[in-house]
């Protein structure tokens, strides 16, 4: 009976931490297999042909997190000892991007998303089994990320076509062109400049996206590739019916949250490199998506100071794009004619914000972060020994700010006692109150026997 009960508590508690296990254990791939977020399109305005849509979208936090470690691991030549907790040897994530016109469900121009676009055994994506192409030209199935450490990333789509095989498709190898996917009344063709037009005030383009994760194993059969799709992301669309996406505006922008000042290896000039963490919540990753389709961008702006200066000073030579995880910046700019070594047991501040550029709009930003601080390696003019900080780790909120606080990664808002959410502590109180009505019941049983 003891081994029995033992057994069932063990079962218990196994389900009750099963909220903890996520689809990339379940994978075997180091993050979630999640769907482009905040996904957005916004046509071009025959900038590029006349039919061409720019489209964006995020990646999760947790995604490109790794791709930055794996990038950090490939610089400092340990990418065998990274990937080695893994059960592959190489691993890239690409975009593909599904498209309609007017009606997503229409057998022509509806999606066009086939068992073509699967990656198979021996060719990749967009192939048959002879290695014939069976996708058009607007079809994207294999998009490469610009960069996977970033969290928005922007593409050209359906940018047209001459009339050629690209527009009339090959009967031969049957490769659709994007003729074959389009109704007659759906465009006109432009001979003079050879070139297809759509009126987007008459029809609508809709669009969904997800990503694949594709891992190698080098096995003593050969490379061994696996394919890991995403689920679709939420449709959007430009054209008839649909509302544009209109710029932002100050104040609409919430200030950066940044965390954990600390001195790095690395040098620039012979002086130290600092880095701290970025935190890319879900409504900026929104918004990051909108200005980059509209064709603008928002990027961070960094300033530092020795602790007792009244006066910032602007930090070139630090990272600018906005992604989650560390930024870097360099202190060299801390050394002016005045003060050409900043002692090592200097407080270091630091704070940073956002500026928001968009086409036809004055530049806006947002309010400064909370300032961090921490003990500062020496800084000078020339080359000279680093030796470890001594100054004051602790980092100060800006005048009228409040800390920010850890939020909880599974709801949100708990105060995560010691370390695990609420909810997983109410499953666990659960389980033992279940288990302890078991007990009960079966020594109740036993006694009547």
């Amino acid at each position: 009976m003891k081994k029995v009960l033992c057994a069932l508590l063990c079962a218990l508690l196994t389900l009750c931490c099963l909220p903890l296990f996520s689809a990339a254990a379940e994978s075997g791939l180091p993050f979630d297999i999640a769907a482009p977020g905040n996904v957005a399109v916004n046509w071009e305005n025959e900038n590029d042909s006349p039919t061409t849509m720019a489209f964006s979208y995020t990646l999760t936090n947790e995604t490109a997190q790794f791709y930055k470690d794996l990038d950090d691991a490939k610089a400092s030549d340990t990418v065998g000892q990274f990937l080695s907790e893994y059960d592959f040897d190489e691993i890239r994530t690409f975009l593909q991007i599904d498209w309609a016109i007017d009606d997503v469900n229409d057998e022509i121009s509806g999606w066009h998303y086939n068992e073509f676009w699967n990656g198979t055994e021996n060719f990749g994506p967009g192939y048959d089994g002879e290695g014939r192409i069976r996708v058009s030209e607007w079809d994207g199935v294999s998009i490469p990320l610009n960069n996977a450490t970033e969290t928005v990333q922007s593409e050209w789509i359906m940018r047209s076509v001459p009339d050629g095989v690209r527009w009339n498709g090959d009967p031969e190898t049957l490769t659709p062109g994007v003729k074959d996917q389009l109704r007659p009344g759906q465009y006109t063709f432009d001979h003079e400049i050879d070139t297809v037009r759509i009126d987007f005030k008459e029809h609508t383009a809709y669009f969904r996206a997800r990503l694949v994760t594709v891992t190698c194993k080098n096995t003593e059969e050969g490379a061994a590739y696996v394919y890991h799709y995403s689920d679709w992301s939420a449709t959007v669309g430009y054209g008839k019916g649909v509302a544009k996406l209109e710029p932002l505006k100050p104040g609409e922008i919430a200030a950066p949250v940044i965390t954990g000042l600390r001195k790095t290896d690395k040098e620039f000039n012979d002086n130290p490199v600092v880095a701290f963490t970025l935190t890319v919540p879900d409504a900026l990753q929104a918004q990051l998506t909108n200005v980059s389709v509209l064709g603008g961008s928002i990027a961070i702006e960094t300033q530092a100071r020795v602790k007792g200066d009244e006066e910032w000073t602007e930090m070139g030579n630090t990272d600018w794009t906005v992604k989650p995880g560390e930024m870097e910046c360099a202190l060299l700019h801390l050394v002016n004619a005045e003060r050409p070594t900043v002692p090592a047991d200097s407080v270091i501040e630091l704070r940073c914000r956002y500026r928001c550029a968009q086409p036809e709009k004055e530049d806006f930003f947002s309010d400064w972060s909370k300032i961090i601080s921490f003990g500062t390696d020496d800084i000078n003019a020339g080359k000279g020994d680093v030796t470890d900080g001594t100054g004051d780790p602790s980092g100060e909120p800006a005048p009228g700010k409040e800390p920010e606080e850890d939020k909880c990664p599974i709801c949100g808002f708990c105060p995560q006692p010691l370390g695990l959410c609420i909810f997983i502590w109410l499953a666990i109180i659960l389980a033992i109150i279940v288990i302890a009505v078991v007990v009960i019941v079966v020594v109740k049983k036993n006694k009547k026997k």
